[in-house]
């Protein structure tokens, strides 16, 4: 491959070469404008620096996809989590005592969540459709979980928006919401989900508790991810009483 787009640059360069002198009409006439050595120089040239830039190349998008299986991994490890298993499985034996039928539907929708986790999180972006879909799952279990001391709100421009976003970023960034602050049936978490163009907010008013429960992953997880995906940013706001992270749609 690097002897193949050594010859064709080598062809390039010579055909700009010519084309650029005023008189290579004029060098025709008396021959083949170069010597062999002075070919097969110009050739050895071009195989080093193609080799040179191949090289960079790999080693810089093999550089890439371990960043990004770092990063999959991490957030995959953060859905796996054995608080979080935990958790779950503690909601649903309590469920299976006192209502099965709600356990039953309970258990259906965890099993979707870890599926969705565990299929799409290989994945670079999913579509927002996707993402909308396994979020209600998820904040179907936060429902059971914490009852009306997180409600979670999304507005109609999220479902009418279109693009992609890294997988479990909108969960990540409601998880994140509701480990930095107080969520109580008398002081509910209001955490505000909406769509402006091509980007999505995440937003609470602040209710910090004293010592957050937090691996400080998650958001840092997704703004590396997104890094790695595109050269949109993204951003925090960090206010006096609301937090706000705004993801970009990738289109």
């Amino acid at each position: 491959m690097v002897l193949g787009l050594s010859l064709i640059g080598l062809l390039f360069y010579y055909a700009v070469w010519l084309l650029s002198d005023e008189h290579f009409i004029e060098m025709w006439q008396w021959g083949w404008p170069w010597t062999s050595w002075m070919v097969m120089v110009d050739y050895i040239g071009c195989c080093l620096f193609t080799t040179v830039v191949t090289l960079y190349y790999w080693r810089r998008r093999e550089r890439t996809e371990r960043e990004r299986d770092k990063f999959r991994l991490q957030a995959l490890e953060n859905q796996l989590s054995p608080h979080f298993v935990f958790n779950n499985f503690s909601i649903l034996a309590d469920l299976i005592e006192v209502n099965p039928k709600q356990a039953s539907a309970y258990l259906m929708d965890l099993s979707k969540v870890y599926r969705y986790t565990l299929t799409h999180l290989d994945h670079s972006t999913v579509k927002l459709k996707e993402e909308l879909e396994f979020l209600h799952r998820y904040l179907s279990l936060l429902e059971q979980r914490f009852g009306e001391g997180i409600q979670v709100r999304i507005d109609d421009s999220v479902t009418a928006a279109e693009g992609s976003l890294p997988p479990a970023a909108m969960q990540m960034l409601i998880e994140n919401a509701i480990k930095h602050n107080e969520h109580t049936k008398a002081h509910p978490l209001i955490i505000n989900v909406k769509a402006e163009g091509c980007r999505l907010s995440v937003s609470n008013k602040k209710q910090p508790i004293i010592k957050p429960e937090s691996t400080n992953v998650g958001l840092h997880n997704i703004t590396e991810r997104y890094r790695l995906l595109t050269h949109q940013k993204v951003e925090i706001t960090d206010s006096q009483d609301e937090y706000c992270v705004t993801i970009p749609l990738i289109k």
